[in-house]
């Protein structure tokens, strides 16, 4: 699989407040675990998952900061 999307690395905290950003990470992770109780799945399958999951979010996270460091606050 393939998943190579035409946009910038920045478009995501461009775009989506950092609470927004957090939410739809929760969502996405409660719908994983949802489905991933659906399936039948070892439970080192679903630990591999939810690790694989908190990587991506530390990432996100990490990204954040390091976007949120080069922008200048607006002042509104």
């Amino acid at each position: 699989m393939n998943l190579n999307f035409d946009h910038s690395a920045e478009e995501l905290f461009e775009y989506y407040s950092e609470e927004d950003i957090s939410f739809y990470l929760w969502e996405m992770y409660q719908c994983w675990l949802l489905e991933l109780s659906q399936m039948d799945k070892t439970h080192l399958e679903v630990n591999n998952r939810q690790y694989f999951f908190q990587l991506l979010a530390a990432q996100v996270s990490k990204q954040l900061k390091q976007f949120q460091e080069k922008v200048p606050p607006s002042s509104e």
